[in-house]
């Protein structure tokens, strides 16, 4: 497409060619376009440099400049390109985005380049480097920890992008991942503006910044009227909100002065300090080291039998380690020690009878090198000693000296305490595992985690912060993180025992009738009584939940969806049904609801196969082996032109053992078969030799 005069200059001012540098240019701007359209780099370089030497370093040209030196993976050059374009226009935008790009500096750095891009650019134009600028910092930020810019910056271009499907499954992908907390994830809008205030035109000035990302620049202006306006509750948020957002060290201070204008047991002050604890963890972690400890030994082998016949020891199967480096080799093999020797049986298992894993042990052979030695990793903080022991007493004096004591990861000292590493019996039933794991929990949370000193609390125990006025508002805060966190797993998770146990007040259920959620965070969402909840609301509700990964908000709005005569409108019914399937306890109870899910997309018209294929396998564990074949063939006859549903339905087979990865059909205790013709067998019809079909045409794995 040619390039006009009234097109916006690419040195990215927001003005067009013909009021800005690119006039002089105009008909060469064109052609170097257009080169760049085809890729032509080396040819673009050539005829910009010309350019060059003839007008000088003009905007456009070191703009154009810089994309062709990073496309053909000059980034040195890319560097010295965009220092020269900062230098002739420290206020461009573009120039910015390419110094971000390009920098080799630290990412808080990076940062500040990004956010130089976003305070010179335009509204009218965006840079066409600033979604590759914001990615790259994005990146950056993420592997060293900063979660909140790193967050703050995936939204941030995900917005920019205007539906950019690879944006928008990215930032998808992390709000959904259960590991990064609610607190981080969700909305943290800036205090609304206010007509009354008199300095309301500077803020709608701030907060025009911080919509298009200028965050640096909105918290001087907010940090500006703080000084004119100390201690105004309104301008304090907004700085502690816009640090947050910026992953600042100083967000948690400022959290702290807006506290101090609020009711300490307010839902506001607490979920304040939670931000503030969450920031100070960020830059300085609650962590202590794990330790590697490694034995020289002299009779590997005899060392590997003694553990594989110790009741202690568990071999781990397949570790998969590959061989990629023969400096290098991967260990011969792996044990996990327990703190007991593993029962007969994990039919009948109680909690106390569950071994607990204390360390992994990696036994390598000679090298040419190196002797013969074994690694011994502890599972938790300080448990060198214990799983010392109980290696030397399984080895039976014959482990070699300790070596050394290597430092090789930070554990943060809550999830440590906190941490279970149990090992059962491979005939403990599934049921009894999540049982007990239940259990473990409950106990851990009541009687271990109200004595564990925590720095949140300022290197008190819970139990101290109790009974401490001051220290109460820190304990709320902490109790709010970790039963949120909880609550993005387990939908049933909750710390009201645990608060009352420490004498606090459990969270009560609310009434949202008076309440506009649009104005309540994310984490407040399941406290609200759902049956009073409008129709509307419901579905706000919900698709909030859903998005950020809130399990417990999420769950009990799809309950109550389904129980309503009236559905909210822009909520996917199926999507409703798959949320709740996993939380029925039993099988029948899972069918029961497949069968609703079955009904109601028939009365919709839609199709219920994505349907039959959940109820496959559900059939199958209920030892309903006709059932479910009868269902692979109603697949098969009717769905299977459906999009998608073939590949779903061999995927399931070949899961099940139905069938092989090639298409044969799998025969219990046969080898794969061979090719045949290049027919692939499907349920119903006749094995691909010509030999009959025995029984319903379904083999179930023993």
């Amino acid at each position: 497409m040619a390039l006009t005069t009234n097109d916006f200059c690419p040195c990215g001012s927001g003005d067009k060619i013909r009021f800005c540098c690119g006039k002089e240019v105009a008909k060469e701007l064109d052609k170097i376009s257009n080169a760049i359209e085809g890729e032509q780099y080396i040819a673009t370089l050539k005829q910009i440099e010309t350019l060059v030497e003839e007008k000088g370093n003009l905007g456009c040209l070191l703009a154009l400049r810089g994309i062709a030196l990073m496309a053909t993976g000059q980034i040195d050059a890319a560097q010295e390109n965009a220092l020269e374009f900062l230098d002739i226009e420290p206020e461009n935008s573009t120039a910015w985005a390419q110094r971000a790009i390009t920098s080799a500096d630290e990412p808080h750095k990076v940062m500040e380049y990004v956010q130089k891009c976003l305070e010179y650019s335009s509204t009218e134009q965006i840079p066409q480097l600033i979604l590759p600028a914001i990615q790259r910092v994005t990146d950056a930020l993420f592997s060293t920890g900063n979660l909140f810019a790193a967050f703050s910056h995936l939204t941030l271009g995900s917005a920019i992008s205007r539906g950019n499907q690879q944006a928008v499954m990215r930032m998808f992908q992390f709000v959904q991942n259960p590991d990064y907390p609610l607190l981080l994830k969700q909305r943290l809008p800036l205090p609304p503006k206010s007509e009354e205030a008199v300095y309301a035109d500077t803020y709608e000035e701030i907060f025009e910044l911080s919509r298009r990302g200028a965050w640096f620049l909105a918290l001087d202006k907010v940090e500006d009227l703080l000084d004119e306006h100390p201690n105004d509750t309104h301008l304090l948020k907004a700085a502690a909100v816009l640090n947050t957002y910026l992953g600042q060290d100083e967000g948690a201070d400022v959290w702290r002065q807006y506290i101090a204008c609020l009711d300490s047991a307010s839902d506001e002050a607490i979920e304040a300090e939670a931000y503030a604890q969450m920031l100070e963890n960020q830059s300085n972690p609650d962590v202590q080291p794990i330790h590697r400890i490694t034995y020289s030994v002299t009779d590997l082998d005899l060392i590997q039998e003694m553990l594989v016949a110790s009741d202690q020891a568990r071999l781990v199967p397949s570790p998969g380690f590959s061989n990629d480096d023969p400096d290098n080799p991967p260990p011969r093999a792996i044990f996990v020690l327990t703190d007991r020797a593993q029962p007969e049986s994990g039919v009948e298992l109680s909690l106390e009878d569950v071994p607990t894993g204390i360390a992994s042990v990696y036994l390598f052979g000679k090298q040419t090198d190196r002797d013969a030695r074994i690694e011994l990793v502890p599972s938790s903080i300080g448990g060198e000693e214990g799983a010392g022991n109980i290696l030397v007493d399984i080895t039976d004096g014959n482990l070699g000296k300790q070596e050394a004591s290597d430092e090789i990861s930070q554990v943060p000292v809550l999830t440590d305490t906190m941490a279970w590493n149990p090992v059962f019996p491979e005939d403990t039933p599934q049921e009894t595992i999540q049982e007990l794991s239940l259990e473990h929990r409950t106990h851990s949370l009541q009687t271990v985690f109200p004595k564990i000193k925590l720095a949140a609390l300022g290197g008190v125990t819970p139990e101290e912060a109790s009974v401490d006025f001051e220290a109460r508002i820190k304990l709320d805060a902490c109790l709010l993180i970790l039963e949120s966190n909880l609550q993005c797993r387990d939908h049933q998770a909750t710390l009201d025992d645990v608060r009352t146990s420490l004498g606090l007040s459990p969270i009560e259920t609310a009434d949202p009738s008076e309440i506009d959620l649009n104005q309540v965070p994310d984490i407040r969402l399941a406290r609200y009584d759902v049956t009073k909840l409008s129709t509307e609301q419901l579905g706000d509700v919900y698709q909030r939940c859903f998005f950020v990964g809130f399990r417990r908000g999420f769950i009990q709005a799809a309950e109550e969806i389904l129980a309503r005569d009236e559905k909210p409108e822009h909520v996917n019914l199926p999507d409703v049904y798959a949320a709740l399937l996993d939380t029925r306890e039993t099988i029948e109870d899972r069918l029961a609801l497949v069968e609703e899910a079955k009904a109601a997309a028939i009365a919709q018209d839609e199709s219920p196969a994505a349907w039959l294929l959940r109820e496959v396998p559900l059939r199958l564990i209920n030892q309903e082996a006709q059932a479910a074949s009868d269902i692979i063939r109603k697949l098969e006859t009717d769905h299977i032109n459906e999009p998608g549903i073939a590949e779903q339905l061999y995927g399931l087979l070949v899961q099940m053992g139905v069938m092989n990865p090639d298409g044969s059909r799998a025969v219990p205790g046969a080898a794969p078969a061979a090719g045949n013709d290049g027919g692939v067998w499907t349920p119903g019809s006749e094995s691909p030799s010509g030999g009959e079909s025995e029984g319903s045409g379904l083999w179930i794995p023993d």
